[in-house]
């Protein structure tokens, strides 16, 4: 080729080139025994002289077979390799690309040949470059690793079998997790769609597949492996799926994981020719489970998978895990996220899975029943396939129309948290921070109950730290030494997948669990302490609180427990030892706090309608909301609308020290109908009672005047202060025979509640 190239970078001399070689084929501590002076190498390369048969048989008894194949591989010349193997009798087709790693395997087999000869061998290299060789060798490991992952137990389905292409949706891979794509807007996001091996290694060659609990990271690398064993015959690659919860610091990844699952397939890949296969980069390893990986056993397969890793650089690694504390310290990986599904993918999902039933009616079901008002506050449900497989699976027992909150999600979590992979053979799930998942979930249920009733449904691992150890219950386990934070978290997320990591925060899968447990764990609590968490409620806004299913199912999981402890003693502090009237005044004042009504002047409206040949817009209705979480439910509870709307009252006594709002007028031209009309404008009690100073900073110019160009009020919005009131009961009589009047809400309600009050004393009497 000329002295201006060569076929090993950076060695031209005719005196390197044989030092290269047996350097390359010795281990350091054999490197004394080799010539010193370059003048004995030049000799071996001109053919003059020969080394000695104790060199070659030092390359026998040492040959480092790994090493020299690494090392060639990393220095042959690209530019002039396809000339290099012609000369080694190596044919190449036309647009064949040259496989470097195979070539130095079969280099270092010649290398070998040479040594065993003592400077004499056969030519070998074309025997041992055989691409298609590592192709047809395994139909075994094909038939029966097919065998094994081509069907599926239907999760929740109680064992029945499909073909997993038949069923399966894949995730769309997206290089960025979800929570952080709008703060990395400047790194452009790599998605795959439709996901294969080939695409992911164009990404990279060491993924980490990363996803919360029931995402479908295992049901993925089972699709990966049989795409890829699928198109075996024609791309000699061979997958191999190795489950990693079996792991220990006393296991060798490479043997104890890797061969013995290829072997347990076909017996011909044995130690020797699956390391053949690694060497040659023909191997595609399929990781699961690594967040089950014992913590003791963290730093051993690190180590591992990195020397795996170093000594076999030219396969493709696929590990799938939940984001967690191993895979953080796992190097030269890059990360792939499981993105939740989309509703055209839950669409899919739920079509495959009813595929063989001929209830049409049943598919559109369950479709709108995803749809609907409930599921869509619980998106998950849709988004979550492990979720989603299990609603179409058990519909209609799970649907909470026909049956209840508290049986859906009871029945959602037995599910999970005690059946989920069981179709995963020889995995028996196992809690960290527990014995089994009864101890877990006594520990987890106080955990949401302290953290539902703060209103906490996220947590940085400082507010997580502080909730946990403030837990009664973790002290009372049979081991409590192992009810760790840590523990805890690894169970909440990756063995019960109740919880997931998102960032530096943790979050539940779904609040419906949290309320579930919360009811659960106070249904099951003692009548004080049930009793206390019913008058903290007596205070606390309704809008602290995201709907009221925690409490419904509560209430569900005993009517008589709700009833005794939360309605009795609130109605009991409204109602007992008073007459009617601060009986009534009591409840406006304990259920509404602030009541607002308004007063507009009829007749004014009428004269300045009639005057200007102009249209009143009415006032927009004060709504008077409940003021506590335990008034709303209560009034749920009985039909009573939360919020009520007090009608004008024309003929209510106007009460200054009540007065917080001056009601006006502003001309307007409504280009929607061509009509003048009369706008309200709602003036503060202070700009009322100074209308001077208010025109001078205010624009005014098109506000209602009378006459005198006073500007016109037409009525006042008044809130009352129930307090004032009780202190002297006879100055606001006729407001209260107004708000007793029959055709008012306000006091129908108050009627039905003590009614129902009245029948709680007679229900528990004691």
């Amino acid at each position: 080729m000329g002295r201006s190239t060569g076929g090993i970078l950076g060695h031209k001399s005719k005196e390197k080139i044989p030092e290269y070689f047996m350097r390359a084929a010795l281990t350091e501590d054999c490197y004394d025994c080799l010539p010193t002076s370059n003048s004995s190498y030049g000799k071996w390369f001109d053919g003059t002289r020969n080394p000695e048969n104790v060199i070659w048989s030092l390359v026998v008894s040492h040959f480092n077979e790994d090493g020299f194949i690494d090392k060639i591989t990393r220095d042959l010349n690209d530019s002039v390799l396809r000339n290099i193997m012609v000369s080694f009798k190596i044919e190449l087709h036309e647009g064949e690309t040259p496989d470097k790693r195979l070539f130095a395997y079969a280099l270092s087999k010649q290398f070998y040949a040479i040594a065993q000869g003592n400077g004499n061998a056969d030519d070998v290299v074309d025997y041992f470059y055989k691409p298609d060789a590592h192709i047809i060798s395994f139909p075994e490991y094909v038939e029966r690793t097919k065998s094994k992952y081509e069907k599926i137990e239907t999760p929740f389905s109680d064992g029945e079998e499909r073909l997993l292409e038949d069923v399966y949706v894949c995730n769309i891979l997206s290089s960025r997790l979800a929570a952080t794509r709008n703060r990395h807007s400047r790194t452009q996001e790599k998605t795959i769609q439709n996901a294969n091996l080939d695409l992911i290694s164009e990404y990279s060659r060491k993924v980490i597949l990363v996803a919360n609990g029931g995402m479908g990271k295992s049901m993925m690398l089972q699709h990966l492996f049989l795409e890829s064993i699928n198109k075996h015959m024609q791309t000699g690659l061979l997958p191999i799926l190795i489950e990693l919860r079996d792991f220990s610091e006393n296991n060798d990844l490479l043997k104890d994981h890797i061969v013995k699952t290829a072997e347990m397939f076909d017996r011909k890949l044995n130690s020797k020719k699956v390391m053949e296969l690694m060497t040659s980069g023909k191997c595609q390893i399929l990781m699961d489970g690594a967040d089950e990986i014992d913590p003791s056993d963290m730093n051993a397969f690190q180590r591992q998978i990195d020397e795996l890793v170093d000594r076999y650089p030219y396969n493709q690694y696929v590990m799938a895990s939940r984001e967690c504390d191993i895979i953080k310290a796992v190097k030269g990986f890059a990360k792939l996220y499981l993105r939740p599904f989309s509703r055209e993918q839950s669409s899919a999902l739920i079509n495959n899975l009813l595929e063989e039933s001929e209830d049409e009616a049943i598919r559109n079901e369950i479709t709108n029943y995803m749809e609907g008002e409930y599921l869509q506050k619980h998106k998950v449900f849709a988004s979550n396939p492990m979720l989603l497989t299990f609603v179409v699976m058990k519909y209609p027992i799970v649907d909470p129309f026909q049956g209840k909150k508290r049986l859906f999600y009871r029945t959602v979590y037995d599910a999970i948290v005690c059946g989920h992979d069981e179709e995963k053979k020889g995995y028996s799930r196992v809690f960290r921070s527990a014995q089994n998942a009864e101890e877990f979930t006594k520990i987890f249920r106080e955990f949401c109950a302290a953290t539902y009733i703060k209103h906490e449904v996220e947590f940085d691992l400082d507010t997580f730290d502080e909730y946990f150890n403030n837990l009664v219950a973790k002290d009372k386990l049979e081991n409590p030494k192992i009810m760790t934070s840590k523990n805890f978290i690894h169970d909440a997320c990756a063995t019960a997948c109740m919880m997931y990591e998102e960032d530096i925060k943790l979050l539940y899968i779904d609040p419906g669990f949290q309320e579930y447990l919360f009811a659960q764990y106070y249904f099951l609590a003692a009548p004080e302490e049930l009793e206390n968490l019913g008058r903290t409620l007596w205070d606390v806004p309704v809008t602290d609180f995201d709907g009221y299913d925690a409490f419904e199912m509560l209430y569900e999981f005993s009517s008589e427990k709700f009833e005794r402890y939360f309605f009795k003693p609130y109605l009991q502090s409204i109602f007992d030892g008073k007459s009617e009237i601060i009986e009534f005044i009591s409840f406006l004042r304990h259920g509404y706090r602030e009541f607002e009504y308004q007063v507009v002047d009829t007749d004014i409206v009428a004269m300045c309608v009639h005057k200007n040949n102009t249209e009143w817009v009415p006032l927009k209705p004060i709504i008077a909301e409940p003021s506590s979480i335990i008034f709303s439910i209560l009034l749920g509870h009985l039909n009573i609308p939360s919020f009520l709307s007090l009608a004008v009252l024309d003929n209510a006594i106007k009460y200054p020290e009540f007065m917080t709002v001056g009601i006006f007028g502003e001309n307007y031209f409504d280009p929607s109908d061509g009509k003048n009309k009369i706008l309200p404008r709602r003036l503060l009690r202070q700009d009322a009672y100074d209308l001077q100073a208010y025109e001078r900073t205010h624009a005014v110019e098109n506000y209602v005047r009378d006459e005198n160009q006073h500007l016109v009020c037409f009525g006042h919005e008044y809130k009352i202060d129930f307090d004032q009131m009780l202190e002297a009961l006879e100055n606001y009589s006729d407001l209260i025979n107004i708000l007793k009047s029959p055709e008012k809400d306000v006091w129908n309600a108050y009627c039905t509640v003590k009614g129902y009050y009245e029948e709680l004393i007679r229900k528990y009497s004691d």
